[in-house]
């Protein structure tokens, strides 16, 4: 698709519609996912892994409702929720926290609670503070698995062998989440995958963290090269890659992140990629949001998802 098909589909098509379909298509994958999972029989974990803003937690979530539409109880955890604190984190050369390093999971925890749920006991919900950067247990609420039930477990480095090397990989079903675009842009150049997702976490951390666009951006980079070495050696030992993205979004991203990019560019001027970026968005027809379905993993970086992220 080009940047003009897209536009004419925006002015002139029926945008409602275009979305409905590149969301069906989206939910007919994950169907069969979910119904590949089933049909293999004796698998009790499902293992979801993908880079900064791929739509990791949304897919984790849609697919336990597949897989529940199968009759499959399914129950998600993220390995988020398992972070050890700020106290705890490997450090960068410069002394600041690593986020993006796999030590940040307190992985003895969750090994502890994934054995005890697939062995049918009931656990406390581990959770994580992103505001105090501290985890703790939630006292008032405990999760179980059903016999025969499956935990999803989603996150950077959920695909990392050191996460779940007490469980036999018989049980497991691995799978790679990555936005692929197919948009066209500057002649036959596709929008890149690393791009697609710079656009989204610009979005959501100054939506939801309350980050500067400055912030996120000089932050890219160490992202990036967390990924390179923790995520990347995995993204291809898996048993299905499934593509987040959706041919609409940069239009319904454009009122969100084009003022974002411009403050760059305004404190940045000879910065390349910004450039670039800024000239994209002015190329692209805008589209209202409204028309985004609750359970849209777009919903996770713009708000107003139907699904609870806490």
């Amino acid at each position: 698709m080009t940047i003009d098909e897209l536009n004419d589909i925006v002015l002139y098509g029926d945008f409602d519609e275009f979305v409905r379909v590149c969301e069906a298509r989206q939910c007919k994958v994950l169907s069969r996912i979910a119904d590949d999972v089933c049909e293999r029989g004796g698998l009790r974990l499902v293992l979801a892994a993908g880079c900064s803003s791929a739509g990791k937690t949304t897919t984790a979530k849609r697919l336990c409702t597949q897989l529940r539409v199968n009759g499959v109880a399914a129950l998600h955890l993220s390995t988020d929720d398992y972070f050890k604190g700020d106290e705890f984190y490997p450090k960068n050369p410069d002394g600041t926290p690593d986020y993006e390093h796999v030590d940040c999971v307190d992985r003895d925890r969750l090994a502890d609670d994934i054995n005890r749920l697939i062995a049918g006991e009931r656990i406390k919900v581990h959770k994580f503070d992103f505001i105090t950067h501290k985890p703790f247990d939630d006292e008032n609420e405990t999760l179980a698995l059903p016999e025969n039930g499956v935990v999803v477990l989603e996150g950077l480095h959920a695909l990392n062998p050191l996460f779940t090397e007490h469980i036999d990989n018989s049980v497991k079903f691995r799978m790679f989440i990555e936005p692929k675009p197919n948009l066209e842009v500057f002649g036959l150049t596709k929008l890149q995958s690393s791009q697609n997702r710079l656009f989204r976490r610009l979005v959501r951390d100054n939506q939801f963290r309350k980050t500067s666009p400055v912030a996120t951006l000089k932050m890219w980079p160490m992202v990036r090269a967390g990924e390179k070495r923790w995520i990347d050696p995995f993204r291809d030992l898996v048993d299905v890659a499934f593509d987040s993205s959706l041919d609409y979004e940069l239009a319904v991203l454009k009122p969100y992140v084009q003022g974002l990019l411009e403050k760059v560019r305004i404190s940045n001027p000879g910065d390349v990629f910004i450039q670039s970026a800024c000239e994209l968005f002015r190329l692209i027809e805008s589209a209202s949001p409204n028309a985004v379905p609750g359970d849209s993993i777009l919903r996770e970086t713009i708000g107003g998802s139907q699904l609870s992220y806490e």
